[in-house]
């Protein structure tokens, strides 16, 4: 059974990540801290393999405990997802070795694949896997683009490509959509399909681009057709290139 803590200085947030990794299906023993000096504590007596941890908390963040974690053996020390709402801090997570970085509010299938890593890791010929995972993952952080540039008039405004839903072309344009909002900037698909991370965005249509997470349904419309339908807030539908079938069918 492999131990996990939680910690997180608000209690609807301990409740939820509890209640994901108890139906993750994987062998599990939870425990929680609502603060870093608490958690430090569980750390030293009860040895976690893996600390799911907020940033900002009154008194000692996230960062400051993990600073506080070189007072214990090294063998003692757990890995450490950071769990979170702000995306900025990303990049010094990884510097801090962190496995992963997750972004409220969690889905249950980026949480799951957090837990794989974690698995692997478990396992007693793991050594060396670590700093692969670490590096993989700074590599795919550094590579790909995190915010895009939208332009309106005299301002400039920076969109998180996490809250990004999809991107639509038309010959002159490209629209972006978020759940409240539509913006026109005038990069084109191919060139947002290639600064963008594979794993998080996929290309359903010539014209379509978009957010994997976003997708709830594959849907068969007529013999050999299929439509994406999005979980954003007009449940949008959008039918599927011919040539991106197999691409959806493996999602």
């Amino acid at each position: 059974m492999m131990k996990v803590l939680i910690v997180d200085d608000e209690p609807l947030a301990r409740v939820r990540m509890r209640k994901l990794l108890l139906e993750s299906g994987k062998d599990l023993e939870v425990d929680e801290a609502d603060g870093a000096d608490k958690a430090l504590a569980k750390i030293i007596e009860n040895k976690p393999f893996a600390v799911f941890l907020d940033i900002q908390m009154p008194g000692k963040g996230g960062f400051e405990l993990i600073e506080d974690l070189a007072q214990i053996p090294k063998e003692d020390i757990p890995h450490i997802i950071f769990a979170t709402a702000f995306d900025e801090y990303a990049i010094k997570a990884f510097e801090k070795n962190a496995i992963d970085y997750l972004l409220k509010p969690i889905e249950q299938d980026r949480l799951l694949h957090t837990l794989e890593k974690l698995i692997t890791l478990e396992k007693p010929d793991a050594s060396g896997l670590f700093e692969k995972l670490k590096t993989l993952i700074e590599n795919r952080s550094e590579k790909y683009a995190q915010r895009l540039q939208v332009k309106i008039g005299d301002r400039t405004l920076l969109i998180n490509t996490s809250d990004i839903v999809r991107f639509e072309s038309d010959e002159k344009y490209t629209a972006v959509y978020t759940n409240d909002n539509r913006y026109i900037i005038d990069t084109p698909i191919i060139d947002l399909e290639n600064k963008l991370d594979p794993e998080a965005f996929i290309r359903v249509h010539r014209a379509n681009l978009v957010a994997v997470n976003k997708i709830t349904e594959i849907r068969r419309q007529f013999p050999g057709k299929l439509a994406v339908i999005l979980n954003d807030n007009a449940k949008t539908v959008i039918p599927v290139g011919r040539n991106y079938v197999d691409k959806v069918r493996d999602l």
